[in-house]
């Protein structure tokens, strides 16, 4: 088997390209071996704009594993969007067939010092058929044998369909590799880059390594003379954390745990922060400290990644002009949690909802903001640049919004696209209004009911509080400041919402939540 191909560490071209045959990138590399069974669904086709093709692992519903090189030929590709338009290929091990899931890829996030990088996709994989696959947490050992899969060149071909596999021994392991032996049946090529090498232990698989350099003996393009395969691929069984940081990424949180927090804002001006703590009932937040004083002067408030640094920002209005402010979250506790903010629009007094999401799914976070005098709905993009030129040329979401009388956002339905939660001011009938990913009037779908009888409720805001995963919503009783939690299923309808539960009391006091 051959494995797919990634771009070159001592110069691999794309996957059309042949490449040196020195100790190479595995940028495309082919296992040469059987074609693979279906069941290894979750290994990825990666498309790199026009040329470039890679294999990758779903690791997580939303997140592929593969080589760093894959994106960059030095191995450090700049985290963020990617700078080619990216596809991603999961659910088919035969790419000629229907079925699995072909998504735009969002956003990277490269590893500090080894060929990795996580690729986040445009929405969350929900077939239940396809699972992802667990990261190993012990390393390979010599003699260990380890089975390699990939979409690249082969033996006889240029550009293989079909996902194909091969059996590796493991020569020796280092802090960061495992050196791999091939075979006549078993060497890396072009286009396996970003491949896995896989285990089973007691009857489910797991994640050891990923190819990152071969020598290609065999595979189609390369010298005749080039006799060696075997290969060099980068550990993944100590980079648990690492992977569970990114892939935790809420944009409600405001520590750095990944867990969903509150900003609440009290009428004397003092901002206090409730961080998560993943549990629910009475102790889904813990001791709250102070964050700043001084907030009597922002009428408006509400949390997003607008920095796109995977630590929630504030984004605030102020009352006397409209002027928009980013404050930049840290991650640290007490009065060190956001530091200097920066302006990034003024006017904003014409708008009467602002709520943070990535409604365009472009992996950064953008401003949608409802117009007060006609109930036109808009969203900002967000560029992830600091400054005045954070939010782009906004375009128009929506229009007649004024019978909403609470508007929110978050992912309710649990797609990986950031819907709108309103609430009808007429009767209290809570909506969804799903997100589409695309611009424009179409960046939401026909709305559907998760609820009624909500106007008992003053404040209402969305957050994985339970860390389960899914979004969930919290709401304050305009009668009493209790503090409820209805936590997400995933569905739609009216079981989007599950049995609420008391989260908190005395909530009054507090003007923004």
């Amino acid at each position: 088997m051959y494995l797919a191909r990634r771009p070159r560490l001592s110069v691999l071209a794309a996957a059309l390209v042949a490449a040196p045959f020195a100790l190479n990138s595995a940028d495309a590399t082919a296992l040469a071996g059987p074609e693979a069974p279906a069941r290894l669904n979750y290994v990825a086709k990666i498309n790199v704009g026009e040329q470039s093709g890679c294999t990758g692992t779903l690791v997580d519903p939303q997140w592929v594993l593969t080589a760093a090189t894959c994106f960059a030929a030095d191995g450090k590709p700049p985290a963020g969007r990617p700078a080619v338009p990216t596809t991603v290929t999961v659910g088919r091990t035969d790419l000629t067939q229907a079925g699995g899931s072909v998504l735009s890829a969002v956003r990277l996030v490269p590893h500090a010092d080894r060929d990795l990088v996580l690729v986040e996709l445009a929405a969350r994989i929900t077939d239940p058929s396809i699972t992802p696959v667990r990261l190993a947490t012990t390393p390979a050992a010599a003699g260990e044998e380890l089975v390699s899969a990939g979409f690249g060149r082969t033996k006889t071909e240029w550009v293989p369909d079909k996902l194909h596999t091969g059996t590796f021994t493991v020569a020796s392991t280092t802090d960061a590799t495992v050196e791999l032996n091939g075979s006549d049946t078993a060497t890396v090529c072009k286009g396996d880059a970003g491949g896995p090498a896989l285990r089973t232990v007691n009857g489910a698989t797991e994640l050891v390594a990923v190819n990152s350099r071969s020598w290609q003996g065999g595979c189609l393009g390369i010298d005749p003379a080039e006799t060696r395969t075997g290969a060099v691929d980068t550990r993944v069984d100590d980079i648990g954390d690492w992977v569970g940081r990114a892939v935790s990424r809420n944009p409600d949180d405001l520590t750095g745990d990944g867990k969903a927090d509150i900003a609440a804002v009290k009428s004397d001006g003092i901002l206090w922060i409730y961080p998560g703590t993943g549990n629910s009932g009475m102790g889904t937040l813990g001791t709250r400290y102070q964050a700043g004083t001084g907030w009597q002067s922002q009428d408006a408030v509400t949390v997003g990644d607008l920095d796109n640094d995977g630590i929630g920002d504030l984004l605030s209005r102020q009352a006397s002009d409209g002027t928009l402010w980013v404050y930049p979250g840290t991650g640290r506790p007490g009065m060190e949690t956001f530091a200097a903010r920066y302006q990034v629009g003024r006017g904003w007094q014409s708008q009467d909802a602002i709520r943070t999401g990535d409604f365009n799914s472009d992996g950064l976070t953008d401003v949608l903001s409802r117009q007060a005098s006609d109930g036109t709905l808009w969203v900002y993009p967000g560029t992830g640049n600091p400054g005045m030129g954070t939010l782009g040329t906004r375009y128009q979401a929506g229009t007649g919004w004024q019978s909403q009388d609470a508007v929110t956002t978050g992912d309710l339905n649990n797609d990986g696209r950031t819907d709108v939660l309103s609430r009808q001011a007429s009767d209290g009938t809570l909506w969804v209004y799903p997100g589409t990913g695309r611009p424009g009037m179409e960046t939401f779908a026909a709305r559907y009911q998760v609820g009624r009888g909500w106007q008992s409720q003053d404040a209402i805001r969305t957050g994985d509080f339970n860390s389960d995963g899914r979004t969930d919503v919290l709401s304050r009783q305009a009668s009493d400041g209790t503090l409820w939690v209805y936590p997400g299923t995933g569905k739609s309808g009216m079981e989007t919402l599950g049995t609420r539960y008391q989260a908190g009391t005395g909530w009054g006091p507090y003007r923004i939540i």
